[in-house]
């Protein structure tokens, strides 16, 4: 299993990065998802940015950082928080694409990473209800086991007022000595989810509005 890989790409390729204050949610009209058949990697990955995007270049990495065999978190509410942390999902995703995006010029290191899923039914809306009861229920600092990096502080945070529905939040990952914001948001477009992450405080709105704008529905 590649946990100990994956925590430390996952703490790098940190995505949407929100203000301090506002809701940690936004809701749209209250339809269901959006039906028709389920999409294939290739088509999600022909639906996904790639390119330079408001000063970010976005690339595909050269290996998707999904952890391989199962994992947990040593507090089960915690799990959600774990799974994004990990750039997995709560529910299971039938299709994914994968992004890292780096800054302008020298700047040129990962400062955040997207990844946008496919679901069934209601498995993507069921996924956000899933990080909102963690961000209810799961506190103080939690971590998972066999990997080296604990998490604390989760907070919610301001959701985007985009898609059908969102939801943000933060947390610091430590690592050795060195601790890191993670700022997250994940919006949900009928069946897909578009989860970004990022290791600061700005929120790279415009890619994500681009990235949206590409989806179906």
């Amino acid at each position: 299993m590649r946990l100990r890989r994956t925590a430390a790409v996952a703490a790098l390729s940190v995505a949407l990065p929100l203000t301090a204050c506002g809701s940690s949610e936004h809701s749209g009209p209250a339809d269901g998802p959006a039906a028709g058949p389920s999409l294939s990697d290739a088509t999600l990955e022909k639906l996904t940015v790639v390119g330079t995007v408001a000063d970010l270049q976005v690339t595909e990495p050269a290996e998707d950082s999904l952890p391989e065999g199962a994992y947990r978190a040593d507090k089960d509410e915690c799990l959600p928080i774990v799974q994004l942390a990990f750039t997995d999902t709560p529910r299971p995703a039938t299709a994914r694409a994968v992004r890292e995006f780096t800054g302008p010029g020298e700047l040129n290191s990962t400062v955040g990473g997207m990844w946008v899923t496919a679901h069934q039914g209601d498995d993507a809306r069921l996924a956000l209800d899933d990080v909102r009861r963690a961000l209810t229920e799961c506190s103080g600092s939690f971590k998972v086991p066999g990997a080296p990096m604990t998490y604390r502080d989760l907070e919610p945070a301001q959701a985007p007022d985009l898609g059908d529905e969102s939801v943000g939040f933060r947390f610091t990952t430590s690592l050795s000595s060195v601790s890191s914001p993670a700022t997250y948001a994940v919006v949900r477009t009928g069946r897909i989810l578009t989860t970004m992450a990022v290791i600061t405080d700005t929120l790279p709105q415009p890619l994500l509005e681009a990235q949206l704008a590409r989806l179906p529905g």
